[in-house]
């Protein structure tokens, strides 16, 4: 089938694009949108094209039926939102590299193509040439040895000029973004892993953008390569790879093939030097061909160069550029003022429930975005603005997370869309050591600055202090809440007994009792706590009298930290058990197995992965449907570090269970 093209954006690139699709067997030109009727006619008449078939804007190109596949060929930092819309109006999408500016750009081009199920590649054409993969299939096969060192450069002296896309600031000039990502795309197709340390230098222009960078890539296999780059500064372009036997030295292997279409690169084994070479078609016919045949083949994704692929490379780009000091000024936390697509943040797919929690008075989302490890502002945006377009409202955060940098970032979100008065906000104060009624005033100073907010719709206390007597917690939290600091209260980790008192303390007095509590809960029962002070609200006389009072909890790690993902079966067939009956491995595996590894929880984890294969779903979502199914209203915090953990958290709101089926679950009963 003849795969139809439609180019977005009519620059120099768009030409080469446009020059090789026409060339092309696979594939025909039929549209062109630019930002002017005038250079989209011209553009269309340079390449035959009809005039039903020039656009003079690109959401034209985007709404013209004739075209299957978009190339987006924008200056860098447009790159997403056109993307974004092309996916989105049923497009596949080649989008130009970068594909992203950022990780959490290329993070949401990734999550739309997967939930619309479009097609998406990044363009380094150069990863479909045939000597691309003529050298990594004989590195693969061992022709030069276990690989140690690379030397990578694409580099080129062009004239300064402040206006010019290659040197201005607000878009995205510089080498790193411009030619930069080739030789850390070759380095790490070549380690076939991604590097564990970057460390970069730069020189910076008045603008603020490289000049001229390098930077030193670091793999766990021991590997490491050296990627050079220039906007100012001519380099000698080649990639060298050196092994334990010997090395390769491809001299131009960005542009493939020379006028006449033979390619060639040098290889040394054993001591013995050989010319590897061939003849092939123009490389960016390559490339349009790689699309097409992606296209008939029905995948989303390009084997040349797929969606984790470009997700590792804007990563070392952004270390890289974080060590050279370069810093996009569009990147500020002041001018992130709206979702990477580029128009208002709206609800925009209605999947997330509501329910209502007492005095708070707006509806509170039924799965909670937890706000405590999101590294900059940048990715916590695009995390927040996805959850908000899910039908998400209710952000939890606390006074101590990131040392009030959680806090912070929560705040600067929330005024730059506006929607303060649309979420429902989680605070959390007192935490040991500083666990004492005095304390809750002047925290919640602080936690209100930082959020830059007059009140707190949910404020729990972050741990208990069980020499406080209760009357002084529940006087203190009404004193806030008639000061209107705070619309309602609770308790987190707090025992039953202290729950009890707390609230019969209140109701005596005429005072406002708790609203709600934020102990654990999850399917996996709490081994061991996984900090100091952590209590469990998952007992059956817990469950019992939060039916009977249908007060509202909101259990973190409700997912059970990953015990219902695969990192479950990769720790146990990596570690086995030792003499005394534990499993061993990284740290952060020592954690899980310390606070959920029990022969109950296996038993409870092997429940789950059966009635996830009869449902179609993942097993961790039978544990998050486990949470949400109870008798009393449950509120599910959950941290998702990407984009596609939230989606694939909220198939868990798609699965019902019965009250049998829960108990089973949970190994009170044999049946279902």
């Amino acid at each position: 089938m003849t795969t139809r093209w439609g180019v977005l954006a009519t620059g120099n690139i768009a030409h080469k694009l446009a020059r090789a699709v026409v060339a092309s067997d696979t594939s025909e030109l039929v549209a062109v949108g630019s930002r002017t009727q005038a250079a989209a006619d011209d553009f269309a008449q340079q390449y035959g094209l009809s005039a039903a078939g020039a656009h003079g804007t690109y959401d034209a190109l985007l709404e013209d039926p004739n075209v299957d596949v978009v190339y987006v060929s924008t200056p860098h930092p447009m790159h997403a939102e056109w993307t974004i819309k092309a996916l989105e109006a049923g497009k596949a999408v080649l989008c130009e590299k970068p594909m992203g500016v950022n990780h959490p750009e290329v993070m949401a081009m990734v999550e739309t193509a997967a939930f619309h199920q479009r097609f998406l590649m990044e363009a380094f054409m150069y990863r479909t040439h045939p000597q691309t993969a003529k050298a990594v299939e004989l590195i693969r096969d061992g022709a030069i040895g276990e690989v140690r060192q690379m030397n990578m450069s694409f580099g080129f002296a062009s004239p300064f000029n402040p206006e010019s896309r290659l040197h201005a600031n607000e878009l995205a000039g510089g080498g790193i973004m411009d030619v930069g990502c080739y030789p850390v795309s070759m380095a790490r197709l070549v380690a076939g892993e991604e590097p564990d340390a970057v460390v970069g230098f730069g020189r910076l222009s008045p603008m603020g953008v490289d000049a001229w960078a390098c930077a030193l890539l670091n793999f766990p296999s021991g590997a490491i390569a050296r990627v050079s780059t220039a906007v100012q500064l001519g380099l000698d372009n080649a990639a060298e790879v050196f092994g334990a036997g010997g090395s390769i030295r491809i001299a131009s292997p960005w542009m493939g093939s020379r006028p006449d279409g033979s390619w060639s690169f040098e290889l040394n084994r054993g001591g013995k030097r050989e010319t590897i070479a061939g003849k092939t078609k123009p490389l960016y016919v390559h490339e349009v061909d790689a699309v097409a045949q992606a296209l008939d083949d029905g995948s989303l994704e390009s084997r040349y160069m797929d969606w984790e692929d470009s997700l590792g490379n804007v990563r070392v780009l952004d270390l890289w550029r974080r060590e050279a000091g370069v810093r996009f000024d569009f990147e500020k936390p002041e001018r992130c003022t709206v979702p990477v697509h580029g128009r208002p943040l709206g609800v925009r797919r209605n999947a997330i429930p509501n329910g209502a929690v007492a005095g708070v008075g707006k509806p509170v989302s039924r799965l909670v975005m937890g706000c405590d490890n999101q590294p900059d502002i940048l990715h916590a945006s695009v995390m927040w603005d996805s959850y908000f377009e899910y039908g998400g409202n209710t952000f939890d955060t606390a006074h101590i997370y990131g040392g009030g940098r959680m806090e912070q970032l929560l705040g600067t979100w929330m005024a730059n869309r506006g929607v303060r008065d649309d979420v429902v906000v989680i605070g959390k104060g007192a935490h040991t050591p500083a666990n004492f009624p005095d304390r809750v005033g002047p925290q919640l100073d602080v936690t209100l600055e930082r959020l830059g907010t007059d009140y707190i719709d949910l404020y729990f206390l972050h741990r208990d202090n069980t020499e406080v007597p209760v009357g002084e917690w529940i006087d203190v939290l009404n004193a806030e809440r008639s000061a209107g600091r705070i619309r309602a209260f609770g308790g987190s980790n707090w025992s039953l007994s202290r729950v009890r008192a707390a609230n019969a303390y209140a109701v005596a007095a005429g005072s406002t009792p708790f609203a709600a509590v934020s102990n654990n809960f999850s399917l996996a029962r709490m081994v061991d706590p996984v900090w100091a002070g952590c209590i469990a609200s998952s007992t059956a006389e817990w469950r019992a009298w939060l039916e009977a009072e249908q007060l509202a909890l909101f259990p973190w790690s409700s997912q059970a930290r990953g015990f219902f993902t695969d990192r479950f079966d990769a720790i146990r067939a990596a570690s086995g058990r030792g003499a005394d009956g534990r499993f061993f491995n990284q740290p952060s595996d020592a954690e899980l197995e310390r606070c959920w590894f029990a022969d109950d929880n296996f038993e409870r984890r092997a429940r789950a992965v059966e009635l996830a294969d009869e449902r179609g779903v993942e097993p961790i979502n039978v544990a998050l449907a486990y949470v949400l199914n109870q008798p009393f209203p449950c509120f599910a915090l959950f941290g998702p570090r990407v984009l596609a953990e939230t989606r694939s958290s909220l198939a868990a709101l798609d699965v019902s269970l019965t009250g049998d089926e829960r108990r089973w679950l949970n190994l009170e009963t044999n049946s279902r």
